[in-house]
């Protein structure tokens, strides 16, 4: 059973090259293998340490999002996990910020970072009614200082806004010199080009493809809608809005019970000012 990978991925190019080189990494059974492992032994949470597999749920084999211990299941295991490898444990002291704010990741962040900035898109009077202890912030337009924070974090809401580009520019802005833009997104892995699911026109969205909706905790019976999929075409904007370094990190784990079904990792982005 495959354990342990990592690997940083930077284009389309080298991404076919690691298909071709790891087919186990695209193999069912490598993620399904090591759900039974985490069932059976347990894994390791990067905050709590070991977790025994009576307090694991594995709702189904959906990897990504059903390996639950402790309220976070793995891909914001691999996140955790990401940020205290590249802040090598200093992290702690940092300036944090994160565009979730309510979420179980975001609460068990804020417990263990001490400079936490949290917040959620709450743009009318009735949804921060509703939420007054929230921060609102539009992650397109951001009420941060210039370079504010020593980290961004970012998961699994770049999708749901309409200018990803925009946001970017914003999360640029927002970074210290050095600092770290990292977090998850629905990834389109074969292509250049994002996947253009719908767009803003004129204050109407229109749609091109059927509606997608994603979960969210400010709006669980409605969701959030998805316009657009990132393509490796997005770690060259970073670079062009002034980012150093921008790639894909590639993460899997039996030990910390970090996997995905179809692609056996975690695919978390960072980008470094």
């Amino acid at each position: 059973m495959l354990k342990r990978f990592e690997a940083e991925i930077r284009s389309l190019e080298e991404w076919r090259q690691l298909r071709s080189d790891w087919p186990l990494l695209f193999n069912d059974e490598t993620a399904a293998a090591i759900a039974r492992e985490v069932a059976r032994s347990g894994l390791v949470d990067p905050i709590e340490g070991f977790v025994d597999p009576s307090q694991i749920t594995i709702g189904s084999d959906n990897y990504r999002e059903t390996i639950t211990a402790l309220g976070t299941n793995s891909r914001q295991r691999a996140v955790i996990l990401l940020f205290q490898q590249l802040t090598k444990n200093a992290g702690t002291s940092m300036q944090v910020y994160a565009s979730e704010a309510i979420s179980p990741l975001a609460k068990r962040m804020s417990s263990y970072l001490d400079f936490y900035t949290g917040s959620e898109y709450l743009p009318s009077s009735d949804e921060r009614e509703l939420h007054p202890d929230v921060l609102h912030q539009d992650i397109m337009d951001m009420s941060f200082e210039n370079d504010q924070f020593d980290i961004y974090l970012s998961c699994d809401v770049l999708e749901h806004v309409p200018d990803i580009t925009q946001a970017v520019r914003e999360a640029f802005r927002i970074l210290k010199p050095g600092g770290i833009f990292l977090g998850t997104v629905p990834f389109a892995p074969g292509r250049q080009e994002n996947v253009v699911r719908a767009t803003l026109e004129e204050g109407a969205v229109v749609h091109h493809m059927e509606a997608q909706y994603h979960g969210n905790p400010t709006k669980p019976d409605e969701g959030s809608l998805v316009f657009q999929v990132p393509g490796w075409g997005f770690f060259d904007q970073c670079k062009e809005i002034g980012f150093s370094d921008a790639y894909m990190q590639l993460m899997l784990s039996s030990r910390h019970g970090i996997t995905s079904k179809s692609a056996a990792f975690i695919m978390t982005f960072v980008a470094i000012k």
